[in-house]
């Protein structure tokens, strides 16, 4: 249903502008920065050429179909403009304005008219007050056009996000990149006044070039449309959603955002959680959960293997797995021996190898042997390996050799650097070989629990 939006062959913006720091010249700047091939149309009656195109008066004079048109002028005369879109059969229309139910209800009575305006007519709504969209296969960005788009474009990746803010639509793109995420599509959806939440997720859901969804809400406009949809997609993929508005305040700021209705908080997490979902509850958690199912392997069982460096690790990383119901279980007198003698052997002084294995400071000129090799023994006797280091996680050749390890086990490697202020530019190498990287212990536990738990529901 929603093909056209994310592939259009060709985009009108309304209100293009030859100022990059307006909304109307930003995107046009991006579109043509990033090498859009469709058809690229500027609309505006003050202008006969911007940005070295052709511009056009208003939609009707356009030639030719435009699947996407995006409306960037000011509020009041956006329903006029959403209205000639109608009437031209234009598809879609992002109406990236701010101005409508948020702010009240004269605002509630101006984003009327813009439903008002689609009534009888095939044109379907992104927004208003949104960010608009990201596509990189397509080559379309809206949304941190100078981080998407041009000389900064990214290749496109597994995940897709549903936001209904532009602040966690920006943050889960910058940190994201940050931690090694690449996504497929990203949609800001803003007020909804038009299409909802349940409509991009079970477009999202059929969709081959997404594996995972992620999604910020602040008010569910279609519940029995989203729990259904989850429903449906939570067997194949991993659908996460962080819903904010949970308390008195957030509910107040929620309706004055996007003039949300924020719903009893226990209620709407048991539905979600009924229905499959994995409930985040933090903009940290959706990314983590997000790089989390990036990982090449996922656990099947609630066995996890510890390795760490330093004893302190270990005891932490044992509280933290357990809270999460997951099990760090000793090792076998067999494997504990064969990890023994193989350390004792490369000059470790002292290693622990029951579970958590300790490497007690390992010679660091042998560390990708003892790295390689331990993982190894390790994953004989658990589901998920999960390794604390002090080595250098940018370290791309040795990302490199893991990642084969890896799917030499067929389990999977989460990694936690034990000093990550000193690695936060490199939180990326690992994850991008498919071996997801946290910043804390106690992160990467839930982490790992959302993956078991998501397996065992897929499982059956």
């Amino acid at each position: 249903m929603l093909e056209r939006l994310f592939h259009p062959r060709s985009i009108a913006i309304i209100g293009a502008s030859n100022n990059p720091h307006k909304s109307g010249g930003s995107f046009l700047k991006s579109l043509i920065d990033y090498q859009y091939e469709g058809g690229l149309f500027p609309v505006n009656p003050s202008a006969a050429e911007i940005m070295g195109l052709k511009c056009f008066p208003a939609i009707a004079d356009v030639p030719g179909p435009v699947d996407l048109a995006i409306i960037t002028i000011p509020a009041p005369a956006a329903p006029t403009a959403l209205e000639a879109c109608a009437a031209q059969g234009v598809p879609f229309v992002i109406v990236h304005t701010a101005g409508f139910s948020e702010l009240g209800p004269e605002g509630r009575a101006l984003q009327d008219r813009l439903k008002a305006a689609i009534q009888g007519s095939r044109t379907r709504v992104v927004g208003p007050n949104c960010l608009g969209l990201y596509c990189p296969e397509a080559r379309i960005s809206t949304i941190m056009t100078g981080h998407t788009s041009g000389k900064n474009a990214k290749e496109s990746g597994p995940v897709s996000l549903i936001a209904q803010s532009g602040w966690a639509t920006e943050s889960m793109v910058m940190e994201g990149f940050e931690r090694g995420l690449r996504f497929s599509k990203i949609v800001s959806i803003g007020n909804q006044c038009d299409l909802t939440g349940a409509d991009y997720l079970e477009y999202l859901g059929g969709d081959p070039e997404t594996g995972i969804i992620a999604a910020y809400l602040e008010g569910i406009q279609d519940g029995r449309g989203i729990l259904a949809a989850a429903r449906n997609i939570s067997r194949e993929k991993p659908v996460i959603v962080w819903k904010s508005g949970k308390t008195a305040a957030g509910a107040r700021a929620a309706a004055s955002h996007t003039g949300s209705l924020a719903g009893r908080e226990a209620v709407t997490r048991a539905a979600l959680r009924q229905a499959g979902v994995l409930v985040a509850d933090s903009i940290f958690e959706l990314i983590d959960l997000a790089v989390a199912f990036t990982a090449a392997q996922r656990p099947v069982g609630r066995r996890v293997g510890v390795l760490v460096e330093a004893g302190g690790g270990a005891v932490a990383a044992a509280d933290a797995l357990e809270r999460h119901g997951l099990l760090i279980e000793p090792f076998s007198e067999k494997t504990q021996a064969k990890i023994t003698s193989f350390l004792t052997g490369l000059g470790s002084p002292a290693p622990s190898p029951k579970n958590p294995v300790d490497l007690v400071w390992p010679p660091m000129d042998k560390i990708v042997q003892i790295i390689t090799t331990s993982v190894e023994i390790m994953a004989q006797e658990c589901d998920v390996v999960l390794w604390v280091t002090y080595c250098p996680i940018g370290d791309a050749a040795l990302a490199s050799t893991l990642k084969e390890v890896q799917q030499t086990v067929r389990k999977p490697l989460v990694v936690v650097p034990a000093l990550p202020s000193e690695h936060r530019q490199t939180m990326d190498v690992f994850a991008r070989q498919g071996m997801p990287t946290f910043s804390r212990i106690e992160r990467a536990a839930r982490a790992i629990a959302a993956m078991v738990e998501f397996e065992a529901r897929r499982r059956g």
